[in-house]
């Protein structure tokens, strides 16, 4: 739990919040637009963004490493990105009919990610990780994907398993039981979802020969970046490439928070790996709902009007959000424009690495360039199991204390991560790393 003054200083700062979201409530359901943005006692507001801070309607100024979930990689309102979003509105927001922009957006994906062919373009991670699943069964003619304990893809219903399952329902680690996580979804479901370990190649291959000639892909986060930030062992990828290879299934990267973050290619590009498909949303999109998902040709040309399996979307390449995308990838994250950020990052992390030493807390922070987390546990988290040992309240103290200090350190809820954006200073991180120390010490003296 919380400490009562930490929860009286944060309501005694936020009152305008309060009546805002009392209202709210009372026509949507938690009162506001997306469970994830819920937290008790209750959420505050935003009244404006621009740069690296936010203002909430209270007028408290706030150091923004949420960054709309790590959409904003270019931080609120750019002013690249702003005048290519007037430029195309002026020029019409919905065509519905192909134009120009949309192939030299692909262009400049395929240019980042050479491994793929082609790519076809959603709205959001959901849609991209579910069209990529579907493809892929299209293209293998099996039914059965593989998922890993503790990662999210999405809403939809086969990928809704096993994300942060209570521990009693988990069965062994080397054989995960899949765990439904929402009411709605039906039981049969989980039957075509099988569940392995991060960071057990062991435990992957075991499954793939339990279920021979079943499964049509493994969909994985390379860098698990929805449990907090969890990093591969050293060879874990590549191992699991070869074993997908070995037994004809396909290999889809979810890199919808990895893509274009942790390195230009994202993961791919970091680890140097060839998967047979990609999944994209968040970062690529300046902003702006935009997604994609690629793959080799022989698996993308099963779409129609190629082929026989249903892609689309009202609002897929929708001028608006293209020209966003393509003003980010081309115009502002350049090769110098990773590095600042992945060079702040690793300040960042270092700092709070310094910190969590000096102050005696048991904590560990996990990152990697410009995203990180910290885990309050006593040994370093290496998959789902042994990050959900994660102190909670501890969690919800230090980050009610950032946040009651100017710093908005990651999302409301436990395993999300920091995104060090375009324009986040020294300054910034020097002040982050600071009010971090602080919120450690009064968790020392517990």
């Amino acid at each position: 739990m919380v400490k009562e003054e930490t929860i009286k200083k944060y309501t005694a700062r936020t009152s305008k919040s309060k009546k805002l979201w009392e209202n709210a409530a009372k026509v949507i359901p938690g009162g506001v637009g997306s469970t994830v943005r819920y937290f008790k006692p209750y959420p505050f507001f935003i009244s404006k963004a621009k740069g690296s801070k936010v203002w909430d309607v209270d007028g408290n100024e706030y150091i923004d490493f949420i960054m709309g979930y790590g959409v904003n990689i270019t931080g609120h309102a750019h002013p690249t990105i702003v005048e290519a979003v007037k430029e195309q509105i002026e020029k019409g927001s919905m065509y519905t009919m192909p134009h120009e922009k949309t192939a030299l957006y692909v262009k400049e994906l395929l240019r980042r990610f050479p491994m793929m062919d082609m790519f076809q373009l959603a709205n959001t991670g959901t849609e991209a990780t579910m069209h990529a699943i579907r493809v892929a069964r299209a293209y293998t003619g099996k039914d059965k994907i593989v998922k890993i304990e503790g990662t999210y893809h999405g809403q939809h219903d086969y990928v809704y398993v096993s994300i942060h399952p209570p521990l009693a329902q988990t069965g062994p680690k080397w054989a995960p039981t899949p765990v439904i996580e929402s009411e709605g979804i039906p039981a049969d479901t989980a039957k075509n979802t099988l569940i392995t370990p991060y960071n057990d190649v062991e435990a992957m291959e075991n499954l793939f020969k339990k279920h021979e000639g079943e499964i049509a892909a493994v969909i994985m986060e390379p860098i698990m970046l929805n449990c907090g930030v969890i990093l591969p062992k050293p060879g874990y990828l590549k191992d699991v490439r070869k074993l997908t290879q070995e037994h004809n299934i396909v290999l889809i990267f979810d890199e919808v928070k990895t893509g274009c973050r942790v390195a230009p290619g994202g993961a791919s590009e970091l680890y140097n790996l060839e998967p047979d498909m990609i999944t994209l949303a968040k970062a690529i999109g300046g902003g702006l709902p935009l997604a994609a998902f690629g793959g080799k040709r022989e698996i993308m040309e099963s779409i129609g009007p190629l082929g026989r399996t249903s892609h689309g979307g009202t609002y897929c390449a929708n001028p608006l959000s293209i020209s966003a995308g393509l003003a980010c990838l081309t115009k502002v994250m350049t090769n110098k424009m990773h590095k600042h950020i992945t060079n702040l990052g690793e300040k960042l992390n270092k700092g709070v690495r310094d910190m969590i030493e000096d102050t005696g807390v048991t904590a560990w922070l996990n990152g990697i360039g410009p995203v990180g987390y910290i885990f309050f546990t006593e040994t370093p988290p290496i998959d789902f199991r042994t990050a959900t040992v994660n102190d909670l309240d501890k969690t919800w103290e230090y980050w009610f204390n950032m946040v009651n200090n100017g710093i908005l350190p990651w999302g409301p809820l436990q395993f999300e991560e920091w995104y060090v954006s375009v324009p986040h200073t020294k300054e910034d991180i020097a002040k982050t790393i600071e009010t971090s120390g602080e919120a450690l010490r009064k968790l020392a003296k517990e």
